[in-house]
């Protein structure tokens, strides 16, 4: 059973490695747009009326397609005061507790963020813009980031080394 484990937790990772460069590439078309309505706006005096939606629609995807990688690296805001106080056996304990807890939390944001888009599919709900767009094309990103970090909190809880190790290893 322990290869099957390894092969989904290798997918796992690749697909979230082309996600974080799906968003570093939605940072870069957010970039560009900005420079664009900047220089339209102050050097052409003809400043654009999508800029401003287009960045808001894409904001979204670009912090929901990062999350997964940041959380898989253990690159997401964490405040060690208590650890680091701990002996080793309790920063052990509270570690798993801690995962335990992230990845609980992200599990039920994915359920919450889900049934919400899909709400958003069923009623038609467009964005309320100068360019709207159906609002779940905006808001998918969001359960796929909560239930993708989720999964390397609980990789990382099950994993030999949960008080410190890689949360690219599973058992």
């Amino acid at each position: 059973m322990q290869p099957f484990w390894r092969k989904l937790a290798s997918l796992h990772d690749a697909i979230t490695s082309a996600s974080f460069a799906g968003a570093a590439a939605v940072l870069a078309a957010i970039a560009f747009s900005f420079c664009y309505e900047v220089t339209a706006r102050y050097f052409f005096a003809a400043p654009t009326s999508w800029a401003n939606a287009f960045v808001s629609y894409l904001l979204c995807a670009a912090i929901f397609l990062a999350v997964p990688e940041l959380t898989r690296r253990r690159a997401h805001v964490a405040i060690n005061l208590l650890i680091d106080r701990l002996s080793p056996k309790s920063a052990v304990v509270l570690n798993r507790v801690v995962r335990a807890a992230g990845a609980a939390a992200c599990l039920l944001a994915t359920w919450i963020s889900g049934n919400a888009t899909l709400d958003q599919i069923n009623l038609g709900i467009d964005t309320i813009s100068a360019y709207p767009i159906p609002k779940w094309w905006v808001s998918i990103f969001i359960p796929y980031g909560m239930l993708s970090a989720g999964l390397y909190f609980l990789r990382d809880l099950l994993s030999d080394d949960a008080g410190g190790g890689n949360a690219s290893l599973m058992p």
